[in-house]
């Protein structure tokens, strides 16, 4: 499989940028007597606490911020490695093979664990992930953690490789579409797209781990920017809080956000609810999340994403910065 990104292509992205990027943001923090925070996040539902913390304006309540959505990983780690943005809410699966061509970042908190899904056509006469051998599958854009999660994990516990399948690419909302008009066969989908299909009669046929959500810095951030570092932290855990404890709220602010209609009795709410209901939002991590870490860099070694094993730990965890950050 061909590598995502080249590293002579990036080293000069980055260095490019250290001077537009950081000169643009040096200006704005001049003009208001604090640091600016650019903050990106990819818009799906494991990332509900930057996308409810940039919509209640939590986060521009602490400090100065820009706030930016991005359709994917990979889109997200491009505006990372041209200097745009300090802070993200993003998967490991991309940021290994990213930090693997030299973009100075760090995983500081986690963000959630959920699933993502395999669907299919009520009336399709394919019932599992093996019966899709020679078919089309729905997925995302590729080098994403749900690409890799794809062909890394659901089709080799199903006896396949992605060769064995035509993965095409499709936005997560046209997903569903693509499925249901027989562009596709079965797709892939995270939350909320996953129970808004199921609730529109697709079948899921296989279910994994979801894409890894964690927030991550860029070392100059870290280093230039620590207390507006740590005051996004502090929102981050305030807005897991308010996520846990004001779910009618946030659920309302989230259904706006995707557009979600109502599915015959199914209110928009109501359908956040339901896919909100498998996702555990927290900002601590545990040995488990290490070890899940760790298996997705190594399909993405496997897969060819990138040249050399990654121990996601020592090369991509700063796990002294936000105090608290490991479960004990």
């Amino acid at each position: 499989m061909k590598k995502i990104f080249g590293g002579l292509f990036l080293a000069l992205v980055l260095i490019l940028s250290a001077c537009s990027g950081n000169e643009n943001q040096s200006a704005e923090a001049e003009q208001s007597g604090k640091p600016v925070l650019n903050i990106g996040y990819v818009s799906i539902l494991a990332n509900a606490p930057g996308i409810v913390a940039d919509k209640k304006g939590f986060f521009s309540e602490e400090f100065e911020v820009n706030t930016y959505a991005f359709n994917s990983g990979p889109e997200l780690y491009q505006a990372l490695a041209a200097g745009e943005l300090d802070v993200a809410y993003a998967g490991v699966p991309a940021l290994v093979n990213w930090a693997s061509r030299g973009l100075p970042a760090e995983i500081i908190s986690k963000v959630n664990e959920g699933e993502i899904g395999v669907v299919t056509s009520e009336d399709s006469a394919v019932t599992s992930v093996s019966d899709l051998k020679g078919e089309v599958l729905a997925g995302v854009k590729s080098g994403s953690g749900v690409d890799i999660i794809t062909r890394g994990i659901i089709l080799p516990e199903a006896g396949l490789t992605d060769e064995d399948v035509q993965i095409q690419e499709f936005k997560q909302p046209n997903i569903e579409a693509a499925v249901e008009s027989g562009q596709a066969s079965a797709g892939v989908l995270n939350e909320p797209f996953l129970t808004y299909a199921k609730l529109r009669g697709k079948t899921q046929i296989a279910s994994a781990n979801d894409p890894a959500l964690v927030t991550i810095a860029t070392k100059d951030a870290l280093n230039n920017k620590p207390e507006a570092i740590r005051a996004f932290m502090d929102v981050h855990q305030s807005t897991i809080e308010f996520l846990n404890d004001e779910e009618k709220n946030a659920d309302k602010i989230l259904a706006d956000v995707f557009n979600v209609e109502a599915v015959g009795n199914v209110q928009p709410e109501e359908v956040i609810a339901k896919a909100k209901s498998k996702m555990t939002f927290e900002w601590k991590f545990d040995e488990e999340d290490f070890s899940y870490y760790q298996q997705l860099a190594d399909a993405a070694y496997e897969l060819g994403y990138v040249d050399q094993k990654v121990d996601v730990k020592q090369d991509l965890m700063n796990l002294s910065f936000v105090e608290g950050v490991v479960k004990e």
